[in-house]
């Protein structure tokens, strides 16, 4: 019996006894039970690929903040079943608002001592692998498909961008549960059949490790990633000439990521000084190390530090298969956490978008933020302009600053930079 061939229905079946729905009230498309797996009870909340790509729109996000909630205040495992696309394109505001209180709720759990457990039987896509990357483990098979972007708009933005004619197969390889079980610890080979699952369940609800909000032990981890990928920076030069025309750059350090496409400038901090800022801006996409190379600046902040300001000019993540080699999805769930962790010692995190965001960038820094603002000149889209230009799909309608208030997306808009550079 193929485990990932069988209807979602059967598969909670076959893993869980004694399952009961638990009432969410929104009407979305995924399934949230509590079940019972050798007499120990867990949260359970899954997705159906088959349904809208097992995408997650508003109602679903719902349905994942009252499994995170039950979870969490019942002292149960979480059980991810993560079969998805990712965010629902076609929904827009409304689905970039309500995945960022999805992500900040199960990232405040996690800290607060959840055990998140994930399972990928088919493909788990944007979000949905965002969400796997805060898990204390994923079991995966040797097919399973796990990464930021979806293979096709990572064949067609290496064509498109990189020139490099990379094969469906060398995708669906660097893609695979077997490629991410040999990069990441936190990814767990089983085979595909309900045997295979259920003892790896049964491993994992019987570890006491918490692999979430640990940020030294993951930027080891991630930055260990580099050497074994053959991934090694390049000298550093500044592929962005200026941050923003209200910012004095002349304050700021710079470092190019190796792609030299992503800069991160960093304000020279004054000994006595409370006030950290950075901005990462680039004309493409964010890579692997400049999201990386954040995280680690922010981590090392002295504690005399009480606000950050994050200025972002990024219209997404990056959709190379050289940062999906590494686990993208990783860099930006420790990014989340790493900031989310700053915010919950008390630091005041403001995450400003001066020029464009969108993607896992824009999830991540919105979900960990004490503030997300957003200049009035400024624009954020679920995918960008050159993605869909690299899959040959009409542009999508720019996501207007009404709409990103009402669904929650940012805070409050901004006309300009005068109250935060004063």
């Amino acid at each position: 019996m193929v485990f990932s061939q069988l209807d979602l229905a059967h598969q909670i079946d076959v893993l869980f006894d004694r399952c009961v729905d638990l009432e969410c009230d929104s009407g979305g498309d995924l399934r949230v039970v509590r079940g019972t797996l050798d007499a120990k009870s867990a949260v359970i909340v899954a997705f159906d690929f088959n349904i809208a790509g097992g995408s997650i729109g508003p109602s679903e996000a719902h349905q994942l903040r009252v499994a995170i909630t039950t979870a969490d205040q019942m002292t149960l495992p979480l059980i991810m079943m993560l079969n998805t696309g990712g965010v629902r394109v076609p929904e827009g505001a409304n689905s970039l608002g309500a995945f960022r209180f999805v992500f900040r709720d199960l990232m405040d759990a996690k800290v607060r001592g959840l055990q998140v457990l994930s399972l990928v039987t088919q493909q788990c896509y944007g979000g949905g692998s965002m969400l796997a990357a805060v898990s204390d483990g994923v079991l995966v098979n040797a097919q399973s498909q796990i990464s930021m972007s979806g293979p096709r708009l990572i064949q067609a933005l290496n064509q498109y961008v990189e020139g490099d004619d990379v094969t469906t197969d060398q995708v669906r390889l660097v893609l695979s549960g077997k490629s991410r079980a040999a990069t990441s610890d936190r990814f767990q080979l089983v085979e595909d059949d309900a045997e295979g699952y259920r003892r790896g369940i049964q491993r994992l609800l019987s570890s006491s490790d918490n692999l979430g909000p640990s940020i030294n032990q993951s930027l080891l981890n991630l930055e260990r990633r580099f050497a074994e990928n053959g991934v090694i920076p390049s000298d550093r030069f500044t592929a962005k000439e200026s941050i923003h025309p209200s910012i004095d750059k002349s304050k700021f350090g710079c470092g190019n990521s190796w792609s030299v496409r992503a800069s991160l400038f960093t304000q020279d901090t004054q000994v006595g000084s409370a006030t950290a800022a950075y901005a990462l801006v680039t004309d493409s996409f964010a890579d692997a190390e400049s999201i990386y190379d954040l995280v680690k600046a922010i981590d090392a902040l002295p504690n005399s530090i009480s606000n950050i300001n994050i200025f972002i000019d990024c219209p997404s993540h990056s959709p190379s298969l050289i940062d999906e080699t590494l686990i993208l999805s990783e860099y930006l769930a420790t990014l989340a956490l790493g900031v989310r962790l700053k915010h919950l010692s008390g630091v005041n995190v403001h995450v400003l978008v001066i020029g464009s965001s969108g993607g896992g960038i824009f999830a991540a820094l919105s979900a960990a933020a004490s503030r997300m603002s957003m200049l009035s000149a400024g624009s954020v889209q679920v995918l960008p302009r050159a993605a869909l230009r690299a899959m040959r799909r009409p542009d999508e309608n720019l996501i207007t600053t009404k709409q990103l208030l009402e669904s929650g997306a940012v805070d409050d808009m901004l006309e300009d930079l005068s109250s935060v550079l004063s």
